[in-house]
């Protein structure tokens, strides 16, 4: 599983970044190779360990309001195949 499928994975299961967050933690200090996957990616993508989780949804966040500002018509959209990963 790639770092960022977890992000989702740990959000969709608590809806609340905080929570999430938190969870995700406790699961790469029981999963040494998840944390050396995490700390990898943030290495990669410039944020540091602490705030690599929150930066994922924040900056996701405003790629997702970017194409809303661009199509404020969702049926526009649709017509499109984006493949955003």
């Amino acid at each position: 599983m790639e770092i960022t499928e977890l992000f989702e994975f740990h959000m969709s299961q608590f809806n609340d970044m905080e929570l999430a967050e938190e969870n995700f933690r406790e699961e790469i200090e029981h999963h040494p190779d998840l944390k050396q996957q995490y700390k990898n990616w943030c290495e990669e993508m410039g944020y540091s360990d602490r705030k690599g989780f929150r930066s994922y949804f924040l900056n996701k966040g405003e790629a997702d309001n970017i194409w809303s500002d661009m199509y404020p018509n969702r049926e526009e959209l649709e017509e499109y195949d984006f493949d955003l990963h």
